[in-house]
């Protein structure tokens, strides 16, 4: 063999141990300094190896710290790995420890305050740059076991802050692995204890925000919740304290914003207006809670045309006011003033009239829109929309591609309120 060969592979071996070497050391600067996660240090450190490929330097050695980088981030031995299982087998420790001391922490409360709130950093920082390096120690069996002791320090008697940073943790996790939430969370008992923790008086905002989330996260895995978690998370006394938490909060947007994405993932699950316990719960607590903070706030979601859990099925604004509507007006005459309609209508109006013939959102408009006809509460004497209506219905049915079922909607509403009705407008198309 050519002794030249020989000496150019050590020279491509040096090379490499070197570049590795250098952004090692630049990555452990940072974080000695930052006291940041070292996935920041490392993005942070090709950053800055990107500003200064820009200085007059050898193109070879500048690749080869980029891939070293890259080899850093990619291995299985990453300090941020290391550091994510150093923190949940202590707080696992304390989990066990806890349960053994008729849970009650003792002596460990220092050491679990400290854990979680560091692993809390870690898996925020993960998020935060959509970095998924964790995902694949998650998935493992030994790991979801040492995750199971930490969610089970939920139902033990640990204090509120814990609790809530708890939760946010799990939230976390399943934002960075989904599967977790499906294969260890839905099925675990966190869940009855981020009820409770709702309901608990004493919790602070935002604990409660952060079990708000976490149940937020589940509901919308379109997964089956057991059967005693099902039924607690549609209990009326439960959803009761729900509503209590809007009306009595009305000032506090995050808050308030959290408890109607939890109202809004929750009523996805509910087909039949009339079972809706969400509905059946609004009726029955009227004479008690007004729930105008809720209405006022989903209408004006309404009108913005937005979707705050960004449902991807369908817009789960648009599904609260059909439910609303949907059981012959029994709900929607309870919570809904007659100004509160016309509004509505007037929104269904503008939304036809913007969006496109063929835009497959206007179904749900239409539907909408049917429904507050059906139950008689707009009239031809309180409608203020009629004539854009008409120009709306008019322009869908004169269409070629018009949607079949929009065609079929405003038929049937022309049929119903002739009223809404003109002489050059086409019927039965």
């Amino acid at each position: 063999m050519d002794d030249s060969i020989i000496i150019n592979n050590d020279d491509d071996n040096d090379t490499t141990d070197r570049s590795d070497e250098i952004v090692t050391d630049m990555i452990s600067l940072i974080h000695s300094t930052t006291h940041s996660s070292y996935v920041t240090c490392s993005q942070l450190s090709s950053k800055l190896i990107s500003y200064l490929s820009q200085i007059r330097f050898n193109n070879n050695q500048w690749n080869d710290l980029e891939k070293a980088v890259e080899r850093f981030d990619q291995s299985d031995d990453h300090p941020d790995l290391r550091r994510f299982r150093q923190l949940i087998e202590t707080i696992s420790t304390c989990s066990n420890d806890c349960e053994e001391r008729n849970y009650t922490l003792g002596r460990d409360a220092n050491a679990l305050f400290e854990s979680i709130c560091q692993l809390q950093e870690l898996l925020q920082s993960h998020v935060n740059l959509n970095c998924t390096l964790l995902s694949k120690v998650i998935q493992q069996k030994d790991i979801r076991l040492l995750l199971a002791d930490l969610m089970n320090l939920t139902g033990m008697n640990v204090g509120h802050q814990i609790h809530g940073i708890l939760c946010n943790i799990v939230h976390l996790l399943c934002q960075i692995d989904q599967m977790f939430s499906i294969s260890n969370v839905i099925d675990h008992p966190i869940v009855s204890n981020c009820i409770r923790i709702i309901q608990t008086s004493e919790n602070t905002k935002s604990t409660v925000i952060s079990a708000l989330r976490l149940l937020t996260d589940l509901l919308l895995t379109n997964e089956p919740f057991p059967v005693h978690s099902y039924g607690q998370l549609s209990n009326c006394v439960f959803l009761k304290s729900i509503f209590d938490l809007i009306e009595n909060n009305g000032e506090d947007d995050e808050l308030v914003l959290t408890l109607i994405k939890f109202i809004l993932s929750l009523n996805l699950r509910f087909d039949y207006p009339h079972e809706n316990p969400i509905m059946l719960t609004l009726v029955a607590v009227n004479e008690q809670i007004s729930c105008r903070e809720l209405i006022e706030r989903l209408i004006l979601l309404f009108n913005r045309s937005v979707d705050p859990i960004e449902c991807k099925t369908m817009n789960s604004v648009i599904k609260f006011f059909k439910d609303l509507f949907g059981d012959g007006g029994t709900t929607s005459d309870a919570l809904l003033f007659d100004s509160d309609r016309r509004l509505i209508v007037e929104i269904i109006s503008r939304e036809l009239a913007d969006r496109s013939i063929t835009d497959e959102r206007t179904t749900e408009y239409l539907f909408l829109l049917e429904l507050i006809f059906r139950s008689r509460s707009i009239t031809s004497e309180t409608c203020t929309r009629i004539d854009d209506l008409q120009t709306s219905f008019r322009a869908h049915l004169y269409a070629e591609n018009c949607l079949k079922e929009n065609r079929l909607i405003i038929n049937e509403i022309l049929r119903q309120h002739n009223w809404l009705t003109t002489n050059d407008m086409p019927f039965y198309l």
